[in-house]
């Protein structure tokens, strides 16, 4: 939990202050002779060793990455790509409490059903996004209505020569480029249509 505090402190952009500094040193240290304590009484490999739990496989890799860290430092190397293995680091307190950690295993097992989920929600969605497209394709292209505040600008019937609204539509606009901002938006008054020609 302190390790998760000092990361949640971190401030890329300033000086890293020397109590925080040494309290991440600190418990990285701990975390190497954790590691190494677990290596001598159980062994490196084999099934029942410390690399054949999952749970000790991720503790070794952040603390290898650490030390490739806390090697390669001052040596005008870039060190954010592995910096970015510390917000893994939180993850090992999961593996002290024996609740979580059988919780996460369980939602590890049944990714691959979430998965097929997700791949039926995806064809549902474009099932009805074919259908959609079937239906009422170009229907609102270009397509906009008057605003009340532009009823109120303007005269009706002054407005009369720049389009012929139809019986279905409340007095339709077309849609014209925003050159401050580039969002789409309708224009105020239409194109001028000269018979069926604008």
């Amino acid at each position: 939990l302190l390790n998760c505090v000092t990361l949640g402190m971190f401030q890329p952009c300033g000086h890293t202050p020397y109590l925080l500094q040494a309290l991440d040193d600190g418990i990285f240290v701990f975390f190497a002779g954790e590691m190494l304590v677990k290596m001598v009484a159980l062994g490196v490999v084999g099934q029942k060793g410390y690399l054949g739990d999952t749970w000790n496989r991720l503790d070794f890799f952040i603390v290898i990455v650490g030390m490739l860290e806390y090697s390669l430092d001052g040596h005008n190397v870039s060190l954010s790509a592995i910096r970015t293995v510390r917000v893994l680091r939180p993850l090992r307190a999961i593996n002290r409490v024996p609740s979580m950690r059988i919780l996460v295993t369980l939602l590890l097992d049944t990714l691959p059903m979430l998965g097929n989920v997700l791949a039926l929600c995806f064809f549902v969605f474009f099932i009805f996004g074919i259908v959609g497209v079937q239906l009422w394709a170009g229907l609102l292209r270009n397509r906009c209505f008057m605003r009340e505040e532009v009823r109120m600008r303007y005269n009706i019937t002054f407005l009369n020569s720049y389009y012929r609204p139809d019986g279905t539509d409340d007095h339709p606009f077309i849609c014209s480029m925003e050159r401050e901002n580039g969002m789409l938006r309708c224009s105020d008054v239409p194109r001028r249509r000269m018979g069926r020609a604008y």
